[in-house]
């Protein structure tokens, strides 16, 4: 048999005709929502309106770092590292970097 000569199979299910959906009584849905404890959503309000706010964004000072750096260490290095910036609240990145200049330092001295 040539690969012209193969036909697909197909399925036959018959004439599954599915039933249209029931109406929904929105007050019922809205009743039962509450007696579940949820509560309805706040319309939002017309743009343009003066009652409307936006929302403050947190300012984030501009660090220089564009690089990212992934390496994999033994596990009580990591927390090694963690450890110390938390205990002097600074980040990961800050951590790195003062190392390499502790270790700059130790050679130069």
């Amino acid at each position: 048999m040539t690969g012209d000569e193969k036909k697909r199979a197909t399925l036959d299910f018959g004439d599954l005709e599915t039933p249209p959906a029931p109406p929904v009584d929105a007050k019922a849905v809205r009743e039962a929502t509450r007696a579940a404890g949820f509560r309805e959503t706040p319309k939002a309000t017309e743009p343009g309106s003066s009652a409307q706010v936006k929302p403050a964004r947190r300012v984030r000072r501009k660090t220089g770092r564009t690089e990212q750096f992934a390496t994999r260490l033994r596990g009580d290095t990591i927390d090694a590292i963690h450890a110390y910036a938390d205990q002097h609240e600074i980040t990961l990145a800050e951590t790195i970097e003062r190392a390499m200049v502790a270790l700059h330092q130790s050679k130069a001295g």
